[in-house]
């Protein structure tokens, strides 16, 4: 019992050895790589396959067919070029006997046949020969003998196989055909033929002909591109083309026998067509017509790299196709966890496009509207940021626009104390120039009486009028009052100009007359209108101040506010002008024009030109915006204009523009209601 039970174990082991390797192979077989695969290829692998097979079969089926259908056009080419020259020849053939029938209707052939006046007919025969492009002419009696025998050098000394024909035609017998040539050279002739008949009957006949040669050949092919090659017994006597003579017996044996098969001659490719033509005495000539089917095989060959092409596009094709199918069905999954990733990322933007209304989409639809929420929000922080930047950059302007109207006002304080410290002591100076000149007449008046009193003064005082020279001191007197008081009106006006400028200080609108408001400004700038003075390396001639006044009523403004454009314009007016005078373009006729004239809608418009470099279109679009300056460092804060704009613009609701261009200068235009 030990022993039985010590062999089942034993063969149980046998058994679990043999069994682990199939279950190791099953195993195997249920990893095929087909389910693992994602579910991208899962998809796109068995449409590329069913694609690619139909493809390819698609396209191999078309090569066949248009090879087969290019190999039956081929064959049929060259049976009907076959045909063609098969007619050509048997008209050749037919041209032969009408042309001996022609020869024997003249009365000169048959006189001289009957007198076998041999020369006659030597001289009647040799110029037909010529003129019929004939290769053979023979005469005979009617006993078959020769008369004349006219070969061309291709039949010279050629023994020609005539006696069937010689003997037909002397029997009445009229006819056309083909006959050999034997020893030294095989050859072909096409013969016509006609009895000479008279009043006798028959008396004679004539043979002629044309042999078989490359100049037939070639005048046969004449408007085709097919070659020919004549074969007698085997062997070349005639070719459209010199190289056949050049071929081997085993070539001219496979040429013979390859009918309607293609061959390789050299580096080209023919189809052939074999043509018998039976003549008497059963003479036969073969023709080979060779037909070049090079570029059409490149044609074809060309055809199948095109289908090999379209091939490799239709899979390329399939490819794509099953890649942009299987993104469409399992690349939304991939959106969403993308579109997730973008969105943490801060692409606010982001949103899922909702086609198929299925989980997915619902998935998709809830991270839209969460996305829309964040952008709200974001939107929000940035309008909130951007209002903040804003409101900074107005208190940085207003503050700057607040420190210049405060040095404006400063100086308008300063300029009206000085006005009124100068005031007084030149109203003093104005108001005694008068009497000083009273006086000086009435003491003028006194000396001149004392000289005609007293005609002879004393000798101290002839001393005394020797050292002072009364007349000079009488005139130059005269002058220095009139100098005082010429210097007394100056510094009164420029005082009167000072307290219309100090108007800055004052507020509330006030009727005021512009002209005097400008005139004003003009004093303060007074000595920027000086004579010549030198501006770097540059001498600059003197500025002329143009003045076009209209006829003005007074305008309501705040004229100290007023004065403050017209300082900054025509300060930027001649800042251009001696810029242009640094930069070179402008060394004379420099002038700033201030013209002034009413509108028709009850406004003013001042015009302050200059005839300056003027600006690009660039520069002049942000000329009223603040801080914007052309000027060097130092030399400008940018606020001029900009202060301007806002004093014209929104205190007294006008327009302030600026018209101008490379170098035409600058015109800067001010309109102002009248009230």
């Amino acid at each position: 019992m030990s022993g039985i039970k010590n062999q089942a174990i034993i063969n149980k082991k046998v058994f679990n050895r043999r069994l682990f390797p199939l279950i190791e192979l099953r195993k195997n077989i249920q990893l095929n790589p087909y389910p693992n695969l994602p579910l991208r290829e899962k998809i796109s692998l068995p449409f590329v396959l069913v694609f690619l097979g139909i493809w390819i079969s698609g396209t191999l089926s078309i090569g066949y067919f248009f090879t087969r259908y290019t190999e039956q056009k081929e064959v049929q080419q060259v049976k009907d070029v076959g045909s063609l020259i098969l007619r050509e020849l048997q008209q050749e053939i037919k041209e032969m006997h009408v042309d001996a029938k022609l020869l024997v209707e003249g009365t000169t052939v048959q006189k001289a046949l009957l007198l076998k006046n041999r020369t006659a007919i030597l001289q009647e025969l040799l110029p037909l020969r010529t003129n019929l492009s004939l290769d053979l002419i023979q005469v005979v009696d009617k006993n078959g003998n020769q008369l004349a025998d006219l070969r061309s050098s291709t039949l010279y000394k050629t023994k020609i196989a005539n006696q069937t024909a010689i003997s037909q035609v002397i029997n009445g017998v009229d006819f056309s055909s083909i006959i050999a040539t034997e020893k030294p050279v095989s050859s072909s002739i096409l013969i016509g033929t006609a009895p000479v008949k008279s009043n006798r009957g028959i008396i004679g006949g004539i043979i002629i002909g044309r042999a078989v040669s490359d100049k037939l050949l070639a005048e046969t092919t004449r408007g085709i591109s097919e070659d020919i090659i004549a074969l007698h017994k085997g062997e070349i006597i005639a070719s459209s083309f010199p190289k056949a003579y050049t071929y081997s017996d085993e070539k001219i044996q496979e040429l013979y026998h390859s009918n309607f098969k293609k061959i390789k001659i050299g580096s080209r490719f023919y189809i052939t067509k074999t043509i018998t033509i039976l003549g008497l005495d059963a003479t036969e000539l073969e023709l080979v017509i060779l037909s070049c089917i090079t570029d059409l095989e490149a044609t074809k060959q060309k055809f199948w790299i095109l289908i090999g092409s379209l091939s490799l596009l239709g899979s390329l094709i399939a490819i794509l196709v099953g890649y942009l199918v299987s993104n469409l069905i399992a690349g939304r999954i991939a959106t969403v966890t993308h579109a997730t990733e973008e969105l943490a990322s801060g692409d606010l933007k982001m949103r899922l496009p909702i086609t198929y209304n299925d989980e997915v989409d619902k998935l998709a639809k809830g991270f839209n509207l969460m996305a829309e929420k964040l952008e709200d929000r974001e939107q929000k922080i940035k309008f909130q940021v951007q209002q903040l930047e804003i409101t900074l950059k107005q208190l940085s302007t207003t503050q700057s626009q607040l420190v210049q109207t405060e040095k404006m006002s400063s100086l308008g304080r300063m300029v009206a104390g000085i006005a009124h410290e100068l005031n007084n002591p030149v109203s003093f100076i104005y108001g005694n120039i008068e009497y000083a000149f009273q006086y000086f007449y009435e003491l003028l008046e006194v000396i001149n009486v004392y000289e005609r009193e007293y005609p002879e003064p004393t000798p101290l005082v002839n001393d005394i009028l020797s050292d002072i020279d009364i007349e000079f001191v009488v005139e130059d007197l005269h002058k220095l009052l009139n100098s005082m008081k010429s210097g007394a009106d100056r510094i009164s006006n420029i005082v009167r100009s000072l307290r219309t400028f100090s108007r800055l200080d004052e507020s509330g609108k006030k009727s005021v007359d512009i002209h005097e408001n400008i005139e004003s400004t003009l004093s303060i700038l007074q000595h920027r209108f000086s004579d010549s003075k030198k501006i770097g390396n540059q001498t600059n001639s003197k500025i002329q101040l143009v003045k076009e006044y209209g006829n003005l009523p007074l305008v309501t403004c705040h004229p100290g506010k007023l004065n403050q454009v017209f300082l900054n314009i025509i300060e930027n007016a001649i800042d251009a002008l001696e810029i242009s005078i640094t930069k070179g373009e402008k060394t004379d006729s420099l002038q700033i024009l201030i013209k002034t004239e009413v509108t028709d809608n009850n406004s003013i418009k001042i015009k302050i030109a200059d005839n300056g470099c003027g600006m690009t279109e660039e520069v002049k679009s942000k000329i009223f915006d603040p801080f914007m300056t052309t000027k060097p460092v130092g030399s400008g804060t940018g606020l001029g204009l900009s202060i301007s704009y806002s004093i014209v613009v929104d205190e007294h609701h006008g327009k302030l523009s600026c018209i101008s261009a490379p170098g035409e200068g600058t015109e800067l235009l001010i309109e102002i209601p009248i009230n």
